[in-house]
């Protein structure tokens, strides 16, 4: 297969009958004909390529620039002959790392024209599973394709949602145990990729909500039950990172209580020291004074004594401590 096949891939349904990688002549037949159901994937395409949605679709100015310029946020446009939505795929790279790739679609009644700069695991899934299945069931209409694209892209939320739950679960059992530095490393890093979920799924949720409810241009109401469906996950994914946002904060509370009675237990022995050494000190600070006339310097056994008075008194305040119960 060439490059330009491998970026550009299209499907003309007919009946039960699909052709595959047609022409572009066949495509503009097809389009002008309103022959079949038109699905055109572009990923990564050249310029070449990206001119089929002037020159055949006529797609807006604006819509084709948030293609190529990448839109940031999920967002539904709704032109005269087509909707416009904006959605995002989440994807975690080898050094657990999470990154979206934006898959723009353009539906009508007609065709679904799919444009995103790199390879997306839900369209590839579906363009494999047509190719395989010639007249499969996913191109008897624009909206059963456009929900077997959604429905997958919102799938692949949950396998990431999953991961980082159990990672959770494994620091929650070291938690006592792990060092200081590395702990807050790594529980920092998966509380800004809950929050990322987080922002990313909740306009996701609000574009599958509007398009469920105004689509009705090209979804059969038989069908929209099915974007419902897809509305539900979304909801509840987002309720997954919604608690496994509370999970994080907890165990970073639970970290800072521990690090600060750690903190505490060291000042409190640090303390300690300093009391039972302070009469150690004012007691050889005086006999350590050049005064001509101190008895105990000239006495046998002035050195013993000064030695356990010092003791006496330490052990007399260590004492005093434990009867008040500060040790």
């Amino acid at each position: 297969m060439t490059q330009v096949e491998h970026m550009l891939s299209s499907f003309i349904a007919r009946k039960k009958v699909v052709v595959t990688d047609p022409s572009r002549q066949e495509l503009a037949k097809a389009f002008w004909d309103k022959d079949g159901l038109i699905w055109v994937d572009l990923e990564d395409p050249t310029e070449f390529e990206s001119e089929i949605m002037i020159e055949l679709f006529n797609f807006h100015p604006l819509a084709i620039e948030d293609c190529l310029m990448d839109h940031s946020e999920p967002k539904l446009d709704d032109y005269d002959e087509h909707l416009f939505l904006v959605t995002h795929e989440m994807a975690e790279t080898a050094d657990e790392e999470l990154k979206t790739i934006e898959l723009d679609l353009f539906v009508s009644k007609s065709y679904v024209v799919t444009f995103h700069k790199a390879p997306l695991p839900s369209i590839t899934q579906l363009r494999d599973q047509i190719r395989r299945e010639n007249g499969s069931t996913v191109l008897e209409g624009t909206d059963t394709l456009v929900h077997a694209i959604l429905d997958r892209l919102v799938d692949h939320y949950l396998p990431i949602l999953t991961e980082h739950e159990r990672r959770i679960d494994e620091i929650e059992e070291r938690l006592f145990a792990a060092r200081a530095d590395d702990f807050l490393r790594r529980i920092l890093k998966i509380q800004k990729d809950v929050l990322f979920l987080k922002r990313m799924m909740s306009p996701q949720r609000e574009t599958i909500s509007h398009l469920s409810r105004s689509a009705r241009s090209f979804v059969r109401p038989k069908n929209l039950i099915y974007f419902r469906d897809i509305y539900d996950h979304l909801f509840r994914y987002h309720q997954m990172a919604e608690e496994l946002h509370g999970m994080v904060n907890g165990i970073l509370q639970i970290h800072f209580s521990h690090v600060s009675h750690r903190l505490n237990q060291v000042i409190k022995t640090m303390t300690v020291i300093a009391t039972l050494a302070l009469p150690m000190i004012v007691v050889s600070g005086i006999y350590g004074m050049n005064f001509a006339h101190m008895p105990e310097l000239e006495w046998r056994y002035g050195y013993f004594f000064v030695i356990g008075l010092m003791v006496l008194i330490s052990v007399s305040l260590l004492s005093w401590m434990k009867m008040k119960k500060w040790l």
